[in-house]
């Protein structure tokens, strides 16, 4: 693929900015087990990962009340968050602050979509451990359809005033990936809980393995305005 200038960046959050889907894996696992769903493998619930409500129900048919359990899990997830990661800056994932320190050194606007809600998703950035200056932030629950759609990073690319071939989706799941590419935004992969299958292999443009890395990325396709 030919890169295009880049000229603002698309954060996804959970998985990608905090490392909240390893601490859903065991808060959601635990709540299972406790409600009668032991049975529900790990593929299910890692399947489970960035699902808002309308996919989850998917889900029921197969494991009756898993809908139920994990709407509880989220109602608990920030006090659940703040447990799990009891000091500011815990759960960064690495090279976050590097390379949103560098995006406001080179003035390159940023925005933060992710299936969470609002509110979660402000309290998660102010627990950080520094500022952070994202030009938008887009939440799920506000009416978007579910990635892989790419109605939220439309959104996103729109707020940011940048043609959606110019931005950058940074993402850790294969339903964010495939919504990059029907957004026919570039994306790069930073791998978390899951390993790419030959589906978004396709459609991905490049795989870094931290944050800090995205930094070259961006230097060496001399995408820096």
């Amino acid at each position: 693929m030919v890169n295009e200038m880049v000229e603002a960046v698309i954060f996804d959050m959970d998985g990608l900015m905090f490392d909240t889907e390893r601490m859903f894996k065991r808060q959601f696992r635990k709540a299972l087990d406790q409600n009668g769903l032991a049975q529900v493998p790990d593929t299910v619930i890692e399947a489970m990962i960035g699902c808002d409500s309308r996919r989850i129900a998917l889900f029921e048919d197969r494991f009756p009340g898993i809908g139920d359990v994990m709407r509880r899990c989220q109602e608990e997830r920030a006090d659940y968050f703040f447990r799990f990661f009891p000091t500011p800056g815990s759960a960064n994932k690495k090279g976050l602050r590097r390379l949103m320190g560098y995006l406001d050194q080179k003035q390159i606007p940023y925005a933060i979509a992710s299936s969470s809600f609002r509110h979660h998703i402000e309290r998660f950035c102010d627990y950080a451990g520094f500022a952070m200056h994202p030009k938008a932030v887009l939440s799920g629950k506000d009416g978007y359809r579910s990635k892989p759609e790419p109605d939220i990073f439309l959104a996103a690319a729109n707020a940011l005033g940048a043609d959606p071939a110019n931005c950058l989706v940074l993402e850790d799941s294969k339903n964010g990936i495939l919504a990059a590419h029907r957004a026919k935004m570039q994306s790069i992969f930073i791998p978390d809980q899951i390993v790419p299958d030959d589906e978004m292999r396709k459609v991905l443009w490049h795989t870094c393995a931290d944050l800090s890395q995205v930094i070259e990325y961006l230097e060496n396709t001399g995408s820096v305005l």
